[in-house]
């Protein structure tokens, strides 16, 4: 689908991506978006999710169902190095 809106360039340079635009493209606030300059267009795509690491740990250790022994476990080891 082509979807068309007119924006303008704020004082600072910002430009709002207006509302349906972002419905329609799923973007979120503070996701990044990557602009490329083709001649005289302006091409903008939202980059792929990056997690920080520990988003991802916190994701593994949700699945991993861990007792209090394990925990001790894992600290004793820690306390070790």
């Amino acid at each position: 689908m082509i979807m068309e809106k007119y924006v303008k360039l704020g004082e600072r340079g910002q430009v709002v991506i207006p509302k349906e635009i972002r419905d329609a493209m799923h973007l979120r606030k503070t996701q990044r978006i990557k602009m490329i300059n083709i001649g005289s267009e302006i091409v903008m795509r939202p980059l792929k999710e990056e997690k920080e690491p520990e988003d991802t740990v916190l994701e593994i250790l949700k699945k991993v169902k861990l007792t209090e022994k394990d925990w001790k476990e894992i600290q004793r080891e820690r306390d070790e190095r």
